[in-house]
């Protein structure tokens, strides 16, 4: 008896260690490379003087350190709001039907039709490929199962069928539409020129050149979209998931990821 409560014990324990392990994993994952590594070990050295205060035995200190942790909970909510919301979206993101294959695809409420989606895609590809040669800068949002309303408000409501024409001579540099970024779902360009979330954490200067790829993270990382970028100064056409940048891709190699994301 004593042997299986031992037993189960342990099992509990590891159990414990290993959901802490994760949650500090998925922490470590959304703070890495931002300024919040600096906050916490501000938070820490706090904390750290604190204690010291209480052993020293400095009631005053102690006191005015004390308002100050009162406070803690509410300023580290402010603070790490950002990522707090990142790792409510990781956890809707794995829930979500698109996640579900097969099934999800049932629990869609508008049936896909596939001859379509690979229509647009094509066009995509087709339109970053000609803007591409011409190193002609450009946006594109393709939106999944976030809802893109507020982002798309931001713009010119265009609400067409995707051609790889119509958006080549969106942004085109003449175009008063080609400052910003256009917005697609179910295969119809719902608004051009739109604004997007900049990138909330600072990356590597090597992937990160211009306002047009702290948008595209900023975007993945706020929503589930995929969004597509032409680079003004390189050409390159790249395409931003989940936070991260993808190496530059050929319009071919575009279009697969796109019909294998979605």
């Amino acid at each position: 008896m004593e042997f299986a409560q031992y037993s189960l014990l342990n099992w509990h324990n590891l159990l414990d260690w290993a959901l802490v392990a994760i949650l500090l994993a998925i922490a470590w994952r959304l703070i890495r490379g931002s300024l919040v590594v600096y906050l916490l070990v501000g938070v820490v050295a706090f904390n750290l003087l604190f204690q010291l205060a209480h052993w020293l035995e400095l009631p005053l200190f102690s006191a005015l350190l004390e308002q100050f942790v009162g406070l803690g909970v509410l300023a580290l909510i402010i603070v790490f709001q950002p990522e707090i919301r990142k790792f409510l979206l990781m956890i809707g993101r794995n829930a979500e039907p698109s996640k579900l294959g097969k099934l999800g695809k049932l629990m869609d409420s508008e049936s896909y039709n596939e001859e379509q989606e690979q229509g647009w895609i094509r066009a995509v590809s087709e339109a970053c490929a000609r803007l591409s040669e011409t190193q002609t800068g450009a946006l594109i949002v393709i939106a999944r199962t976030s809802e893109l309303k507020l982002f798309a408000a931001s713009g010119m409501p265009v609400d067409a069928l995707v051609s790889s024409d119509l958006l080549e001579a969106i942004f085109r540099k003449e175009s008063p539409l080609h400052d910003g970024a256009v917005i697609l779902a179910k295969g119809r360009i719902q608004a051009a020129s739109c604004v997007l979330p900049l990138d909330e954490h600072h990356a590597s200067p090597s992937t990160v050149h211009g306002m047009r790829h702290k948008a595209a993270l900023g975007m993945s990382e706020q929503t589930d979209a995929l969004v597509v970028l032409v680079s003004e100064e390189s050409g390159q056409i790249v395409l931003a998931d989940n936070g991260q940048l993808s190496e530059p891709l050929t319009p071919n190699d575009l279009m697969h990821r796109i019909s294998k994301t979605l």
